[in-house]
């Protein structure tokens, strides 16, 4: 029977997979261990594909939980699977108690990373190379550690892994190279596709400060499926940094293979709270996230709609906070 590591396909989640194996797996480590890393839009799909024999036990970390993932454990809970799960989003707080009335082990709160989360509850005391691991995977999530080069670091991280996250060949050495205690600097492939994002993505934030629209302290802007195709995987870290620039809060709208993708990113709080008005205007979809950094995803919507949509959203949540304000 194998176990079943699936993380978030992001370097929070590829640090967090290193670090619980070789903490808790090393022993049955690699005969009777899978590896995986997704998005949370396909999670559910990849726990079923993973786990097509019947897995022991399932370990989900830094991925937020939502009706399809629940649902997809059910089924393996009732194929006598245990479940762990290790996580930080916020939209994965009202799923607690449900899971825990399933016999699932959850281990949740608001961390500012996975990895610093998992070795705080679970008691553990980390070396000084598991430190700098800790401190990297709270940089990619925005947070400013103490030491620049671990910052650095993160950053290079980041970027390597946003342009094509599906690279599981590329995911595989970063999470070997992390198990055995390398240093992230020897990978040179890190190197490569961090140059190549980098410059992407500063084309990217200068298309979002010339082109993206003022609503109140909002700045929106949509892209279509051939731009989308160009700076795939680069929404999250362009909207963080030209917010930053600006002190505004960026949310981008994509058409994406088939699906139209909200990204936002909020120094206000409101990433969640816009994500789930949207959610709601619209005929179906999810998100999910933090209230600072957020994602919907829609399905059967024209990029005209949604951008309507978004705009009405904007447009409310500005005048409720005039009127908070006054």
């Amino acid at each position: 029977m194998k176990t079943l590591v699936l993380s978030h396909g992001d370097c929070d989640g590829v640090i967090s997979a290193a670090l619980y194996v070789k903490h808790f797996l090393i022993d049955i480590y690699p005969s009777n261990v899978i590896i995986g890393f997704t998005q949370p839009w396909r999670a559910s799909k990849e726990i079923s594909r993973l786990c097509r024999e019947d897995c022991e036990k399932i370990i989900l970390l830094d991925i937020a939980i939502d009706k399809e993932v629940f649902s997809a454990l059910i089924d393996h809970i009732m194929k006598g699977s245990s479940v762990l799960i290790i996580d930080h989003h916020m939209t994965t707080s009202p799923w607690i108690n449900k899971l825990k009335e399933l016999g699932v082990n959850i281990i949740w709160s608001r961390s500012t990373s996975t990895p610093r989360l998992m070795f705080e509850k679970l008691g553990l005391t980390p070396n000084t190379y598991e430190e700098a691991l800790i401190d990297i995977a709270d940089a990619c999530e925005g947070s400013e550690p103490k030491d620049p080069d671990r910052k650095k670091l993160g950053d290079l991280l980041k970027l390597a892994i946003s342009r094509d996250s599906s690279d599981m060949n590329f995911m595989r050495s970063l999470f070997e190279l992390l198990l055995k205690g390398r240093e992230l600097k020897d990978l040179e492939e890190l190197k490569s596709k961090a140059k190549i994002s980098r410059m992407l993505l500063d084309k990217l934030i200068e298309k979002i400060l010339k082109e993206g629209e003022n609503i109140g302290e909002f700045i929106l802007l949509s892209l279509k499926p051939a731009e989308s195709r160009i700076y795939a995987g680069l929404f999250g870290i362009a909207s963080t940094e030209a917010g930053k620039k600006i002190k505004r809060d960026i949310v981008l709208i994509r058409d994406e293979d088939g699906k139209i993708v909200v990204t936002i990113r909020s120094f206000r709080g409101k990433a969640l709270e816009v994500c789930r008005q949207i959610i709601a205007k619209t005929s179906g979809g999810k998100y999910g996230g933090h209230s600072e950094a957020a994602s919907a995803t829609i399905n059967k919507i024209s990029l005209d709609k949604i951008v309507e949509i978004v705009r009405s959203v904007l447009w409310d949540v500005e005048s409720l906070e005039k009127t908070t304000i006054k």
